[in-house]
């Protein structure tokens, strides 16, 4: 199996804001499907060791709330065949979410046959409220995955439009 580099992240206000500048050539540019990950409670590790090495936390314990804001980090997935993408806390994976309620090996993102596919790697998280295991769960437009205190959701190039949209109506 190939494995991409690590997946490019933009912050959501800036592709809103190159989205109404761009207008349609904005998909000619950024022909991908994207992993956002929503505003919401956050724990960072405060070095890339502590995130390689301290032990995952619950969620929803009695930690410091993320600073207010309406946010979000977006990733672009690339459509290659046969690619695996390593999502997690550590600082080896493709996908990093430095939140400390996620696990340093929380899941891959698998894409063959024109479709996206999440698998456990032995920890818990959901897909629209589904329990996810080695067997995995296919991605479709909206999808929303939930690991920790950590809100995922993934968009198709068809539908990401319509969250830029949303961005641009704030």
């Amino acid at each position: 199996m190939s494995t991409p580099h690590t997946a490019s992240a933009f912050m959501l206000s800036l592709l809103g804001r190159q989205h109404q500048l761009l207008g349609a050539r904005f998909f000619e540019r950024y022909a991908s499907d994207w992993l956002v990950w929503e505003p919401g409670p956050w724990r960072p590790a405060r070095s890339i060791l502590t995130s390689n090495t301290e032990a995952t936390q619950l969620p929803n314990a009695a930690q410091p709330a993320r600073p207010v804001g309406e946010d979000a980090l977006c990733f672009e997935l690339k459509q290659v065949e046969n690619a695996v993408m390593a999502v997690g806390r550590g600082s080896e994976n493709h996908i990093v979410i430095n939140d400390l309620t996620v696990s340093r090996e929380q899941f891959a993102l698998e894409f063959s046959n024109k479709a996206w596919k999440v698998r456990s790697r032995g920890t818990p998280l959901s897909v629209d409220g589904a329990p996810v295991n080695e067997e995995g769960v296919a991605l479709k437009n909206a999808s929303v995955i939930l690991v920790g205190d950590v809100r995922l959701t993934f968009y198709t190039p068809e539908g990401f439009p319509r969250r830029l949209e949303q961005e641009g109506t704030k």
